[in-house]
């Protein structure tokens, strides 16, 4: 179920049409659009309506995403395929990527995750944000609603919060929002009857390179220069436990 707090747009049911695509389900609602599954000729789409008053609000904002994704062009990444105006109303098509969320697999499904696991799933995203960065881009967004996960890989979506990288959008906000993502991970696999409240660094069964590796990504004050210097961190504080 979809909690609806604005009411204002129009939302389409299954059946309707958008433009030449027919509307499968409501995926989600958020502050600035609302997602559809939809499907044309068989082949199935993602639709994203962007939200009147917040289009008309912040209209130099929300052209970034479909700039940005016009722009790259990467395996793990929908690509966009238009942009669509009926009326007042936009929307943009984008490529349908399959898999459910980390946070529908964490907080639904109850799913745990091996650091195996975590170690795979933490490669794909530092090759993506090192894919992102590279072409001048920082998502500022790469959270557990954001992350797919079908079979054993991974996807990143939602480029509603993504700029180009340049005064205060820095890539470091990225390697914090990875660090918040993995702790989400290693979670999974925590158990305890204790509820007192204890930093995460306590609470959880990390060796001394992880705790460190993830202190860093997450201190502001000593954050990594660069997407490699992770990738190399990375590997050293979870590879040999994966295997």
């Amino acid at each position: 179920m979809v909690l609806r707090i604005f009411h204002r747009d129009k939302v389409f049911n299954p059946g309707e049409k958008i433009d030449e695509y027919t509307v499968l389900r409501l995926i989600g609602e958020g502050r600035f659009g609302i997602c559809y599954l939809v499907t044309q000729d068989g082949q199935q789409f993602i639709v994203k309506q962007l939200k009147k008053a917040m289009f008309k609000k912040n209209q130099g904002k929300v052209g970034f995403e479909e700039e940005i994704l016009s722009k790259i062009q990467h395996h793990s990444v929908p690509r966009i395929i238009k942009k669509v105006e009926l009326s007042d109303s936009y929307f943009y098509v984008l490529e349908s990527k399959a898999g459910t969320t980390f946070e529908e697999l964490i907080y639904t499904q109850n799913r745990v995750f091996s650091t195996a696991e975590i170690y795979q799933i933490g490669l794909q995203l530092i090759d993506i944000m090192q894919y992102l960065h590279s072409n001048g881009v920082v998502h500022r967004d790469i959270r557990v609603p954001n992350v797919l996960y079908h079979g054993t890989k991974v996807y990143l979506v939602d480029f509603g919060l993504a700029r180009w990288i340049g005064g205060k959008y820095t890539p470091d906000i990225d390697y914090a929002y990875f660090g918040d993502f993995l702790l989400h991970l290693l979670y999974t696999a925590y158990t305890s009857e204790d509820n007192r409240k204890v930093p995460w660094y306590d609470e959880l069964s990390l060796e001394p390179n992880q705790v460190e590796f993830l202190k860093r990504l997450l201190d502001s004050q000593k954050l990594y220069n660069n997407i490699a210097e992770i990738e190399k961190d990375f590997h050293l504080a979870f590879c040999q436990l994966s295997e």
